[in-house]
């Protein structure tokens, strides 16, 4: 009788472990398995707070104005687009905050970037007139909207930006020169990627484009002048960003 009663204890307790085990082939969430809408028992990783870091790629600046000679005279009046264009190496750093809302994320960023646009080019339409153009130490300060998905995180951006703006008419025969140097404020916008290496380091690419305006000083050279001048930068660059708060692995919902 002790034995019937012991092996009914032991099918009891085979059953209700067959019950409640997990069917098989049902799927095994790994601890890399990051996501903010994870099952319970998955790790989620979270996009927020606080980063900082570098940049580095290529750059491809223009600058144009339009240049007239004897404006006030129809008969001699003549007018062209002069440009000036270079491309460079550029890298700077940037620091910035993002809050992630479910699969949203939403940030402020601040930037420095610098370059090496220092081009000079010869006026079209009037013998022996060069000009110079410079732009450097642009300094952006941009929202950011963007989407994640895990580690990955694709974003657009848009602000203000600030640079320096050197502007320099010559007339080679007298070597006579006019010049301004400003700090001119325009606008910048851009789209990138992210990929998180690990909680702390993540890895991106990003495409920028900054515009400026700038008031141009006449030339030294009577019956000739320059309407403002456009300065538009396009650049590709590589960034790895270092979180300082990282709070994106935590065990899901019904982990302890």
């Amino acid at each position: 009788m002790g034995h019937r009663r012991a092996w009914t204890v032991v099918l009891a307790l085979t059953w209700g472990l067959r019950l409640t085990a997990a069917p098989a082939g049902a799927y095994e969430p790994s601890p890399d398995d990051y996501s903010p809408y994870a099952p319970s028992g998955f790790f989620v990783f979270d996009w927020s707070g606080y980063y900082a870091g570098g940049h580095l790629g290529a750059a491809a600046a223009e600058a144009e104005a339009t240049e007239a000679i004897f404006p006030n005279n129809p008969l001699l009046f003549q007018a062209t687009t002069l440009g000036n264009s270079e491309n460079s190496v550029t890298g700077g750093v940037q620091a910035g905050w993002q809050r992630q809302f479910g699969k949203l994320v939403a940030g402020v960023e601040a930037g420095f970037n610098l370059l090496g646009f220092d081009d000079t080019e010869l006026s079209p339409i009037v013998p022996g007139l060069a000009r110079s153009v410079q732009v450097s130490n642009i300094f952006t300060l941009t929202g950011r909207v963007g989407y994640a998905e895990g580690r990955w995180l694709a974003y657009i951006k848009g602000g203000l930006a600030n640079g320096e703006v050197d502007i320099e008419h010559r007339q080679l025969s007298t070597d006579i020169t006019t010049s301004s140097n400003d700090r001119e404020t325009g606008w910048t916008a851009g789209l990138g990627v992210d990929y998180a290496l690990t909680p702390n380091l993540f890895l991106g690419v990003e495409y920028n484009l900054v515009h400026f305006r700038a008031n141009v000083v006449p030339p030294p050279i009577p019956d000739t002048q320059f309407d403002n001048l456009d300065v538009t930068i396009q650049n590709v660059v590589v960034r790895l960003n270092y979180r300082f708060n990282p709070c994106c692995a935590w065990p899901g919902p019904g982990r302890p």
